[in-house]
C-alpha cells in the first residue's frame, strides 16, 4: 500500500494558516489571491475596459474588491468545441462588522456598535481578544482611493457575564443588541495615564460618528489623515492565529474555516502548472464570490449576472472573428461543469445523533458530494457521476451526505450558479466541526485532496463523455 504523502498535507496546510491568518476580510482575501495570481502569470483585466484575451492566456478581475474571477484559456481553443471548467467559492464567513455609527459609550467603558453578518455562532465571540480590519475609502488631491487596513494586536473584547450573575447556568443565549458589544477602552484608565480626550472642534460629521482614537489608529497605520477619510468598511476578527492539534496534530484550528478553506485551495488549483495542459480547448475559472452568507443577492454575490455576463463576454472576445456556429456559446454552457465547494458537517462524536445514520461524514477521510432533493444543493445523479469520475482518476475519496428528514438543510451557491447559468453543478465540500463559530475545525488531509480534485477536474474533465450532460 503507498504510503499517504502527510508531509505534502501539513506544508499546504502551513501555506493556508498564513493565508487565512492575513484574509481577514473579502478585501484582505482577494487582494491575497490577486497577489498570488501575478505571480503565477495571471494579466489583471478591468471590468470597465475593453478586454484583450488570447488563446492560452491567464487572467483575472476583480469587483468590489470582495468577488475575484480568474480564468485560463486552452492553448487549443476552439469556440465551436469548448465550454468552461468552474470552481466556485466564496470569500466572506458571518462576522462582526463596525456599525455606520460606532461611538457607543456605557459606564465609563469605551464600545463599539456592531453590525451581525451572517449567522454567527455568536457565543464563540465572547472572551475573545479581537481586532479590526478591512478598507478604507478616502479622497487624496480629488481622486477617491482606497486602501487595506489590519490592525494586528488585539484591541477589543466581549467580556463574558459571571456565572454568580447569571441566572441560568445551563443555557447562554446572548442578546444579540444589547449583549454583543466590544469594550474598546476604559475612560478612567486614560485620566490616570494623563491621556488626554481628542478635541472635538472641527470634526467633520464622519468623525463624529468614531472615536478620534480608532481614527488616529488607522492614521497611523496608514498614513491617511483623518480629514481625507470618507469611509470605513471594518470587519471584527480573532486575534488568535490557525494552529494544529490533535495526538498526531491531525486537526487543525482557525477562524474563517468556512469558506476559506475552498477559496485557497481553488487559487491553488487554478495557478498549479498541472491544471494547465497543452491540449486543452475549454477554459479554467474560479470564480470567489462575496455575499454568500447572507444569500448571494448583490452585485459581486453568486445570485447575480457576474458569471453569466462574463463567460459571454470571455467567449465572445475569443471567438472573434473565426468563422463560429451562430449558437455555439449555448453548446459551451452545456458542456460546461460548475464544482460548488463549501464545506460539510462532519460527525460529531458528541452529537451523534444530529447526523443521518448512514450519511456520518468524517474529517480526513475524503472529500463530500452533498445532496439535497429539495434543491439546497445543486447535485444530481449526473454531476456525482461525473466528478466520481474525475476523484477516481485523481485518487481521492468521495464521501455522501444529507441531512436528517426532521432537520433543516442549509445552501450555498450551487443552485443559484445553476439556475442562473444552466450549467451542470455539484455541492461538494470538506468536512468540518463547529460552522460559523468564530474558531472552526477541519482536517489536515483533506487540503490535500482538496487541491488534487480541482487539478484532476482542469485536466480532466473535457475528456469525459459530455453526452452524458444530455441525460
Amino acid at each position: 500500500m503507498k504510503q499517504f504523502p502527510i508531509q505534502q498535507a501539513r506544508t499546504l496546510v502551513n501555506e493556508f494558516f498564513d493565508f487565512v491568518a492575513k484574509a481577514v476580510s473579502p478585501f484582505h482575501v482577494t487582494s491575497l489571491c490577486k497577489e498570488r495570481l501575478a505571480k503565477s502569470g495571471f494579466l489583471e483585466l478591468n471590468e470597465t475596459e475593453n478586454w484583450k484575451l488570447e488563446k492560452g492566456g491567464k487572467y483575472f478581475f476583480t469587483r468590489n474588491l470582495t468577488t475575484i474571477v480568474a480564468f485560463t484559456v486552452g492553448q487549443q481553443f476552439d469556440p465551436n468545441n469548448t465550454g468552461f471548467k468552474i470552481i466556485g467559492a466564496h470569500t466572506d464567513s458571518p462576522c462582526l462588522r463596525l456599525a455606520p455609527v460606532s461611538k457607543l459609550d456605557s459606564n465609563g467603558f469605551l464600545q463599539t456598535c456592531v453590525s451581525t453578518y451572517g449567522g454567527g455562532l455568536w457565543h464563540t465571540w465572547f472572551d475573545r481578544e479581537l481586532t479590526l480590519g478591512g478598507r478604507i475609502i478616502f479622497k487624496k488631491e480629488n481622486v477617491f482611493q482606497s486602501q487595506l487596513f489590519h490592525y494586528q494586536q488585539p484591541l477589543l473584547k466581549i467580556p463574558n457575564l459571571a456565572i454568580h450573575l447569571t441566572t441560568d447556568r445551563n443555557s447562554f443565549a446572548p442578546n444579540n443588541e444589547s449583549n454583543l458589544r466590544p469594550v474598546f477602552a476604559q475612560e478612567a484608565y486614560q485620566t490616570l495615564t494623563v491621556i488626554q480626550k481628542p478635541k472635538t472642534e472641527g470634526q467633520t460629521n464622519f468623525e463624529n460618528k468614531h472615536y478620534k482614537y480608532l481614527l488616529n489608529l488607522i492614521t497611523e497605520q496608514t498614513g491617511i489623515p483623518t480629514s481625507e477619510i470618507l469611509d470605513i468598511d471594518l470587519y471584527f476578527s480573532d486575534c488568535q492565529p490557525p494552529s494544529y492539534f490533535g495526538l498526531n496534530q491531525e486537526f487543525i484550528s482557525a477562524a474563517r474555516i468556512d469558506n476559506l478553506f475552498s477559496s485557497f485551495f481553488a487559487l491553488l488549483a487554478i495557478t498549479n502548472p498541472e491544471s494547465f495542459t497543452e491540449d486543452q480547448t475549454f477554459i479554467n475559472m474560479i470564480c470567489l464570490y462575496d455575499h454568500e452568507e447572507v444569500g448571494s443577492q448583490s452585485a459581486q454575490g453568486a445570485d447575480s449576472s457576474l458569471l453569466s455576463n462574463n463567460m459571454k463576454r470571455i467567449y465572445d472576445i475569443l471567438s472573434n472573428p473565426t468563422n463560429t456556429s451562430t449558437d455555439s456559446f449555448y453548446k459551451a454552457i452545456q458542456k460546461s461543469f460548475l464544482i460548488s465547494s463549501d464545506m460539510a458537517h462532519s460527525i460529531h462524536p458528541n452529537y451523534s445523533d444530529k447526523h443521518q445514520q448512514n450519511h456520518r461524514v468524517k474529517m480526513n477521510e475524503g472529500i463530500v458530494i452533498k445532496v439535497n432533493h429539495n434543491q439546497r444543493y445543486a447535485t444530481d445523479g449526473v454531476s456525482s457521476a461525473i466528478l466520481r469520475v474525475v476523484a477516481q482518476s485523481a485518487n481521492v475519496p468521495i464521501q455522501d451526505f444529507i441531512v436528517k428528514n426532521d432537520s433543516p438543510c442549509g445552501s450555498t451557491i450551487g443552485p443559484l450558479q445553476a439556475s442562473n447559468t444552466g450549467i451542470k453543478t455539484i455541492d461538494i465540500g470538506a468536512a468540518q466541526w463547529g460552522m460559523h463559530s468564530i474558531r472552526e475545525t477541519a482536517g489536515v488531509v483533506d487540503g490535500y485532496y482538496l487541491e488534487k480534485l480541482f487539478v484532476e477536474f482542469y485536466k480532466q474533465y473535457e475528456k469525459i463523455d459530455h453526452k452524458l450532460l444530455g441525460i
